[in-house]
């Protein structure tokens, strides 16, 4: 019946939106910790578990993650997995750690990083003092 199918479709609704929300939280304790391991200078300890666990929520590594096409990577992470605003803004805080210590691929993040900022800007429409000083800050190391 329709009452059925309407509660099907709500109840899946809530599922997507739950998963959405453990995505957000697990980036931002994935973030929290780098933080920590990158003022304690251990970060280089945290880029094995950064992969696991972007791989586990998101499906991709951070290599995998350089090797999605540049004019198919803003829209395969929103499309894959459902990724917020808010998760992209997470993921690009990540990835900023990790080619501030000297990756060996720090450029080619760097570059992931600047699309992420400016289509968060394009997204939200609106502009940043802090995704500005970031955006400038990560020119001037490319």
């Amino acid at each position: 019946s329709q009452k059925r199918i309407q509660k099907s479709q709500m109840i899946r609704q809530d599922f997507i939106i739950k998963q959405i929300n453990q995505l957000g939280q697990v980036l931002a304790r994935l973030l929290s910790d780098l933080q920590g391991l990158k003022n304690s200078g251990q970060i280089n300890e945290g880029l094995e578990i950064t992969n696991q666990t972007l791989k586990k929520e998101l499906e991709f590594d951070v290599q995998e993650l350089l090797d999605i096409p540049t004019d198919k990577f803003i829209e395969t992470l929103r499309t894959h997995k459902n990724v917020t605003i808010d998760s992209l803004e997470k993921l690009a805080e990540i990835l900023l750690l990790i080619a501030d210590n000297k990756h060996e691929d720090s450029k080619i993040i760097y570059q992931k990083c600047v699309m992420i900022y400016e289509y968060l800007e394009k997204a939200e429409d609106s502009y940043t003092l802090h995704r500005q000083w970031i955006l400038q800050r990560i020119k001037t190391e490319l």
